[in-house]
This record gives C-alpha cells, structure tokens and sequence, in this order.
C-alpha cells in the first residue's frame, strides 16, 4: 500500500483541503487567527512541491455566532434554519476576511467562492465555476469554497462541506482530498481504520453523527469517499488539530484513514 500511495500522491496536481466546524471551532472562539496562519504556511508548502491548492471551509455560523456575542445581541444554542442562514451571511464576511488577512502575510492571496447544488447541476454554472477556479490556481491564488448558506434552501443545498469537497476534488483527475476534522481518522470497534478500499454497508453502521454545530459527520465522509473511490482518486479523512498533517499525508504516513482502490 505504501509504494503505490507514494507513487499516486507525486502524481498529484491538486490538493483540496476540507476544514469542517469542529476544527475550526475552537479557533475562532479564541480570536486567534494563528491556526489560519498556518493553514497559508501548509498552502504555501504545497505550492513550492508543485501542487495546486483548493480549500473548501467550514466556520461561517461558528463567526456569524461571535459576532452576536461581541454584540450581545442574541444566544442562539440550537438555531432554526433561518437563524443559521442569517448568522452565516453575518460570519461569512469575516470568514474569508479572516483567510484574507492571514494568507496575505504569507504573500498568498485568498479568494472567496459560494456555490450551491446549481452550479454542479447546471453545465454552464459547472462550466464557469471550473474557469475561475483554473485563472485563480494559474494566479498562484488560493480558492476558498463554501456552500452559499445564505441563500441556499433544502432544493439547492449541497448538504454538507465533506460533500462538496469531493465534488471539488473530482474537477480535477489527479487530486487529493484531505478532510481535516476533529478526529484522526474512521474508527471501527474503538480501533483507528488504516486503509479503506470499499465502503460497505458495515462500515457505515460505526459513522456517528456531526459534531456541534457541524452538519456532517462520519456518514458524510464515507459518502465522499464513495465519490472519490468511484473516480479512481485519493482521499485522507484525519485530525486538523496540528495543521502540520499536510505535509506529513503528502509523505504517505500512516496517519488518519487513506481512502483508495
């Protein structure tokens, strides 16, 4: 498994990196932006090696929620759809800001893209959205996706950011996905799961449910690796708690779960 994981990962032209709530979360409580430093520091990494970086974030709501606390405007535990589409169009802003700002002091820029279920249905949306995302990479800039949670209903919703990473991913042939949560990798039985080749019916049965305020889960992930695995790509599900992961997957390590065929 080692020999052929290295051999694809060199052969890699793209890399999406997936930041869900839970390991963002705890980031934008603090108010401190050096984990999105970091994030520039593995992108910019990422670039030097050749690769061409897309990251699809999570954190919208999780901003959105601080800005009504600096205010004290409202304490919102469990939002009602409208709440949480309004708290993202209040978070999203300083969200990319956030990305902006940090990524600049790594001479990187970031620019921000919101995409809803149409735009992968629709030929001529998928036709744009695939044109900018190339001029923005020909730039050397970094793309920063996210569902457009404002506006987006149960009709045009993609779901859930594991989801649309994997349609980000299989844009590109020769891509890697690595979602970047709170655990290190899929368990079964209490027992970290190495390699997954096949998703069965079995293993979906250990898929717990999202995080606070997150709206995945494991059964998300496993559904974007069926995704990637129907496309003959790669995928990594582990802990973004020491951004540094990157550069470690890149070298094929034993951490997290690989997802291939």
């Amino acid at each position: 498994m080692r020999i052929e994981l290295k051999k694809r990962l060199a052969a890699t032209t793209h890399v999406v990196l997936k930041f869900g709530t839970s390991t963002l979360t705890e980031h934008i409580h603090r108010g401190n932006n050096r984990y999105f430093r970091r994030i520039a520091a593995e992108c910019r990494l990422l670039q030097k090696q050749g690769k061409k970086v897309i990251i699809v974030s999570s954190g919208a709501v999780g901003f959105g929620r601080e800005i009504l606390k600096e205010h004290r405007r409202l304490h919102l535990p469990a939002a009602t759809v409208s709440e949480k589409q309004a708290l993202a169009s209040l978070g999203q802003s300083l969200l990319i800001d956030t990305y902006r700002t940090t990524f600049a002091k790594e001479k990187l820029a970031a620019a921000q893209i919101l995409v809803t279920r149409t735009d992968f249905e629709n030929k001529k949306h998928l036709q744009n959205l695939r044109a900018t995302l190339n001029q923005l990479l020909d730039w050397g800039a970094v793309p920063v996706i996210n569902e457009n949670d404002a506006i987006a209903n149960e009709e045009i919703k993609v779901g859930d950011n594991d989801n649309l990473s994997a349609d980000i991913a299989l844009l590109y042939p020769n891509s890697l996905l690595i979602l970047l949560t709170s655990i290190d990798g899929f368990y079964r039985d209490s027992v970290r799961v190495p390699h997954i080749e096949k998703v069965t019916a079995e293993l979906k049965r250990y898929a717990g449910n999202a995080s606070a305020g997150g709206t995945g889960g494991m059964i998300t992930k496993l559904q974007a690796a069926e995704k990637i695995l129907a496309a003959n790509q790669v995928m990594s599900i582990a802990s973004g708690k020491d951004i540094r992961i990157v550069r470690r997957l890149m070298q094929g390590v034993d951490e997290g779960t690989w997802v291939f065929d």
